[in-house]
């Protein structure tokens, strides 16, 4: 798996990274963000966008014990490392995402 810097490009220095076998079935992409109205489905569309076979009936949603974030974690079946850096930059432009993973 490459390792995905903050701004979505590939960290080029990453020793012993695990590598991934495309297509990968049932990868799962953690998103962390303020729980603000509309959130859920503007991450969703972001989500569909990148992989629109996604089954949205099999994500998961946790919010935070004071209830300021939520946390989805989506499975998506991963075709390549451009998919999932291009994923991973759509998400960390909406502002109210505060992680990635």
């Amino acid at each position: 798996m490459a390792l995905i810097t903050k701004d979505g490009d590939q960290a080029e220095k990453a020793v012993d990274a695990p590598k991934i076998e495309f297509p990968c079935e049932n990868y799962v992409i953690k998103v962390v963000s303020l729980d603000v109205d509309g959130i859920h489905t503007e991450i969703t569309q972001c989500m569909l966008v990148h992989a629109p076979e996604m089954d949205t009936n099999a994500e998961s949603i946790n919010r935070s014990s004071k209830g300021r974030f939520v946390s989805y974690s989506f499975r998506i079946v991963a075709h390549s490392e451009i998919q999932l850096s291009s994923l991973h930059r759509d998400l960390m432009s909406i502002q109210a995402v505060k992680m990635v993973m």
